[in-house]
């Protein structure tokens, strides 16, 4: 395992393969991460995707352009359909305390034990 290499704000760093990161926070898995201070606490945006979208089949990244709306061509590529997912999934903004608050609230409120929700 390679040793992990620490980055600080406004710093600049290149990793074991060879790529500059621009300044962030190392998290625990060695991604890059910035956060930003809002009103009801910080919202954390992850640099760079540990995900492989290239997993993913061409329906479920079709699926994925769909509901968030992506600007790109619906008989897309796959691989421009991976770039364009991975360009917007590593620019989306997580408000942290919302998003725990609503996943308490839903197991809280769920009396039947059931997930309220479908992950197909």
């Amino acid at each position: 395992m390679a040793p992990r290499q620490r980055t600080t704000n406004n710093s600049s760093s290149t990793a074991a393969n060879g790529s500059s990161h621009q300044s962030g926070q190392t998290t625990m898995s060695g991604a890059i991460a910035s956060t930003q201070q809002t009103p009801k606490g910080p919202r954390t945006q992850a640099k760079h995707s540990q995900f492989d979208f290239n997993s993913m089949s061409v329906q479920m990244l079709r699926k994925y352009r769909q509901t968030f709306k992506l600007s790109v061509k619906a008989r897309s590529s796959k691989e421009d359909l991976v770039m364009a997912i991975t360009r917007h999934f590593s620019n989306y903004m997580v408000d942290e305390v919302d998003t725990i608050a609503r996943f308490l609230y839903t197991v809280h409120s769920n009396k039947e034990g059931k997930p309220s929700f479908s992950l197909i």
